[in-house]
This record gives C-alpha cells, sequence and structure tokens, in this order.
C-alpha cells in the first residue's frame, strides 16, 4: 500500500475516531453531573498529561514500530476503559484518569506520526498533503457529527449505553488507524535509555508565541459546553448541526486559504484566523439565537481548520532547521500542549468571577492582544541592534 493511502486511510479513520468518541464527549460528561470545575478540568487534564509525557517521555523514545506500536496498545486500552467507565457509579473521576492515561500514549504517536512521514513524504508534499488531510477531517466530521448527534438522540431513552455504544467504535477505528501508520515505521531494534534530559532546547519565540495563542484558544471550548447544554440546554443533534456547518464552510473555503499560505506566508494566514476567530468570540456570550449560534460556530470551526493547517505546515517546514528532529517535535508538541491545559483552566477560574458574556469577551480581548503583539516584536535580522516594526509574518 502506498504511503499516503495509508496516510489519508489513518486519516479518515482518526477522524471517525473523533466523532463518535470526542464530539460528544464533553456533553456526555456535563449530563452525567459534572461541575463547571470538572468541565473544564476535562479539557485541560489531558493536555497536561500530554504535556508530561513530551517533557520527560517522548524525546527519548526512538522512532520504531515497535514504540509506536506499544504507545498504540496502551491508548487502545485506556480508550476501553473510558468507554466503559461511563457505567460506574461516579463515572466522571474514573473516566479522567483514564483519559490522562490515553494522554501519556497517545501524545507518543503524535509526535512520531510526523517523523515518520518525514521519511517517506517529500517535504514540497507537506502543504498539499495536510490540507487534503484536512479536507478528509472536514468530511468525516461534517456527516459523521449529523450521524452520531441523530442516532444518540434517537436513543437517549437507552442513555448512557448510547454513549458507550457510539465510543467502542471510536476505539476500534483509532486502532487500525495506528495500525496502518505503524507500517511505515523503520522496523529496526533501537535500546531504550531513560534519563533526564531537559525540555524547551529547540524552542525559539514564534513558537512560544504560538503557544499563547494556543492558550487564548483553548480558554472558550469548556465555556461552549457549559454555554450549549447547561445554559441553552441544546440537543446532541443541534450541537451536531455546529459541526456540519464549519465543516461544509471550511471545506469550501481551505482550498483558497491553502493559495493564500503560499502566496502570502503560512504565518499571516494564521495571524489573520486568529483574529477571526476571537472576534467571533468577543459577543457570543449574548447570542442566544439558533441560526447566529450557527453562523458563529461555522466561523470559529473554519478559522481554527486554518490555525491548524497553519501550525502543521509550519511545524514541518521548520524541522529541516533542527538537528535534534525528534526533540523539535516534542518541544513543538510541548508548548503547544501547555497552552491547551493552561486554558481551559483560566476559562473556567474567570466562570466564578464574572458571568459568561463577560469571559468571552475578556478572552477574546486577550487574544487579539495576543497576536497583535507579535507586530511589537523587533527584526533580528537588522543590523547593528536598530529596531524596526515588523508584520505578523514570522521572521
Amino acid at each position: 500500500m502506498k504511503a499516503t493511502t495509508r496516510i489519508y486511510l489513518d486519516a479518515m479513520l482518526q477522524n471517525i475516531k473523533s466523532v463518535s468518541f470526542f464530539t460528544f464527549l464533553g456533553v456526555l460528561i456535563a449530563r452525567l453531573g459534572a461541575s463547571d470545575f470538572e468541565i473544564a478540568l476535562s479539557n485541560s487534564l489531558p493536555a497536561l498529561f500530554c504535556a508530561l509525557s513530551l517533557a520527560f517521555l517522548t524525546r527519548q523514545l526512538p522512532v520504531t514500530r515497535t514504540v509506536f506500536l506499544t504507545s498504540g496498545y496502551v491508548r487502545q486500552f485506556a480508550f476501553i476503559c473510558m468507554a466503559l467507565s461511563v457505567l460506574l457509579p461516579n463515572p466522571v473521576p474514573v473516566l479522567l484518569a483514564f483519559w490522562s492515561v490515553n494522554a501519556v500514549s497517545v501524545i507518543v504517536t503524535s509526535a512520531q506520526q510526523p517523523a515518520i512521514m518525514r521519511r517517506v513524504i517529500e517535504p514540497d508534499r507537506f502543504p498539499t498533503l495536510f490540507s487534503r488531510i484536512k479536507m478528509i477531517a472536514l468530511f468525516i466530521t461534517t456527516f459523521g457529527g449529523l450521524l452520531i448527534g441523530y442516532a444518540l438522540d434517537a436513543t437517549d431513552r437507552l442513555f448512557p449505553y448510547n454513549y458507550v455504544v457510539s465510543m467502542l467504535i471510536g476505539c476500534l477505528s483509532t486502532f487500525t488507524g495506528m495500525s496502518l501508520i505503524a507500517g511505515l515505521a523503520p522496523r529496526e531494534r533501537t535500546p531504550i535509555r531513560l534519563r533526564w534530559m531537559r525540555p524547551f532546547q529547540e524552542c525559539d519565540r514564534n513558537l512560544w508565541w504560538m503557544a499563547l495563542n494556543n492558550a487564548g484558544i483553548y480558554m472558550t471550548p469548556p465555556l461552549f459546553t457549559i454555554y450549549h447544554v447547561k445554559v441553552l440546554h441544546l440537543s446532541n443533534t443541534q450541537i451536531a448541526y455546529f459541526v456540519v456547518t464549519s465543516g461544509i464552510v471550511s471545506a469550501i473555503a481551505l482550498p483558497l486559504v491553502r493559495k493564500l499560505m503560499e502566496r502570502y506566508g503560512t504565518m499571516r494566514i494564521y495571524a489573520v484566523a486568529l483574529l477571526g476567530m476571537a472576534a467571533c468570540a468577543l459577543p457570543y456570550g449574548w447570542i442566544s439565537h439558533y441560526g447566529l449560534l450557527v453562523a458563529a460556530q461555522a466561523w470559529t470551526g473554519l478559522t481554527m481548520a486554518v490555525c491548524d493547517v497553519a501550525t502543521q505546515t509550519r511545524m514541518m517546514e521548520e524541522a529541516g532547521k533542527h538537528k535534534a528532529e525528534m526533540a523539535y517535535f516534542s518541544d513543538f508538541q510541548l508548548v503547544m500542549q501547555l497552552g491547551m491545559a493552561i486554558g481551559p483552566l483560566i476559562g473556567g477560574a474567570l466562570l466564578q468571577w464574572m458571568p459568561m458574556p463577560a469571559c468571552f469577551a475578556v478572552i477574546a480581548i486577550f487574544r487579539i492582544a495576543v497576536v497583535l503583539s507579535r507586530a511589537m516584536w523587533p527584526n533580528p535580522s537588522n543590523k547593528a541592534g536598530k529596531r524596526k516594526p515588523v508584520g505578523l509574518a514570522a521572521p
């Protein structure tokens, strides 16, 4: 099987997993009686354990088929335990515990997969590859999200068993996809010697800036869940339409976005998408009309898709400049996961001190300020230490 075929099939299967396992997991946790803090923690805790894994474990593991498969087996075990924990009397703490175990293993495969792909794919093909992967993701999430949402509402009398079945479908999908990528990994046997290694050695200020943007992005997901489920009492099908509309809009717009990236640069388009996302979040807490919510989520989904493609493209573009490639991939994922871990906790903390509309407004203003702060950095290429304002593009 061709390498690109394996990669595209894995993308399809991993997105089936995302739809059937994670799209409505926040809804499930809220319906199981989780507090606002537990909802915020469910968004933060997995990313925190991903960061810990990246800092002290992932960078030390060789890129081999054995390591990739072993992490996949641990990941599968944790996924199954997450699905079955829903049937326990007090499921939320157990679900979060196994979600954390899953995070430690899933980040190993996530960090190693780009290194595997760099061995079999030419660098100039990455923008097209990631764009097509994103298109596959949009197609699966658009139609799969609607299908799963409708199925969960139609079988609501079986709650929570209907969610368990959906999650088990995700378990099978993710393991099959992981096995396809494992076939591309080197088969040599490399001894593993774990020792203390200092993280953040491959980080530069652009990477820290992107991590800060990531923290701003992930301040809103727990607020979305609380607002949609606890305040507006939306059904799974109504939430699924958010996924459908954002998927359709993103699928139409991404080919144009790819051309804009090639013309104006990845980081400029990344910054514009961040500003667009923040502007949409600014009035969100005052919006209750369902049609406006759909439009806002469609725009948020589009800008998020642009940020995902830009982030992946940037990571692969910069990898060739680093001698310690695996350390670079680990550090890149580490700082992004730190942003994902800190963001939801800040969003949840704000909700304890101010009303929902004010939380969205404060977060949006923070995100706009972070993006614009990039334009104030001096250009390191200037001679004699002269400071010259630069645009939002990376130097």
